[in-house]
């Protein structure tokens, strides 16, 4: 009877201690595949920035630089032009007329769901403050806080120097369409416009990234 007792509860143990194994495999985070730095370029066409309050902002095409730091980390600063909120025009403190530059920005990989894979990118300012900061007019000051999250695609797939990595955004009525990483809490922008209340806002946009190193997202 000892011997049987003894054999069910190694059997318990192994069972138990193979599911945390299983469990811990699942939770690994998606990855981005070495050399650590791995300076990039994008570019895109229109992006609209919306508050759900109905403040819009309009620029005609972006570029970014930047570069991945670690597994799951990055760098970007992204230069916003051809700027305008109805017939003004927008630009940041230190711009030319329509070209608002955000502040370096942290990029934190995450999934967004694991069934079926979807993998984010999550951009903050590391600081705490805002992620940009312009004008439109001659004194609407607009600040932008919080997080965006876009989807990257593609996954498990080496892609060599100069192929492209989707990095996409979308919202409707200042609503952004990722709202979190898995797990995390709700990270989306907040956006004052004149000094008034943080609103929630929503981003649209389409950015295609080219490495100086291949790369691939591990998910």
């Amino acid at each position: 009877m000892k011997t049987r007792t003894l054999l069910s509860s190694l059997a318990a143990t192994l069972c138990l201690a193979g599911g945390v194994g299983v469990s811990a495999a699942t939770a690994a985070p998606p990855e981005f595949t070495p050399p650590f730095p791995n300076p990039f370029t994008s570019t895109s066409k229109a992006m609209t920035l919306q508050t759900v309050g109905g403040f819009k902002v309009k620029c005609k095409a972006d570029t970014d630089k930047g570069e991945v730091t670690g597994p799951v980390t990055a760098l970007v600063r992204i230069t916003f032009t051809g700027c305008t909120s109805g017939a003004a025009r927008c630009q940041g403190p230190n711009g030319l007329p329509g070209e608002i530059t955000t502040e370096q920005l942290l990029g934190t990989l995450g999934y967004v769901t694991r069934q079926p894979k979807v993998v984010g990118l999550d951009l903050s300012n590391p600081t705490g403050g805002p992620m940009v900061v312009f004008f439109c007019g001659e004194d609407v000051r607009v600040s932008v806080f919080g997080s965006l999250i876009g989807r990257l695609t593609p996954l498990n797939k080496t892609l060599a120097p100069g192929e492209l990595m989707h990095l996409a955004f979308a919202q409707k009525e200042g609503h952004q369409a990722i709202r979190m990483l898995l797990g995390g809490p709700v990270d989306v922008p907040m956006t004052s416009v004149l000094g008034g209340p943080l609103q929630e806002s929503g981003v649209a946009s389409s950015d295609l990234l080219k490495f100086a190193a291949p790369i691939r997202i591990i998910a």
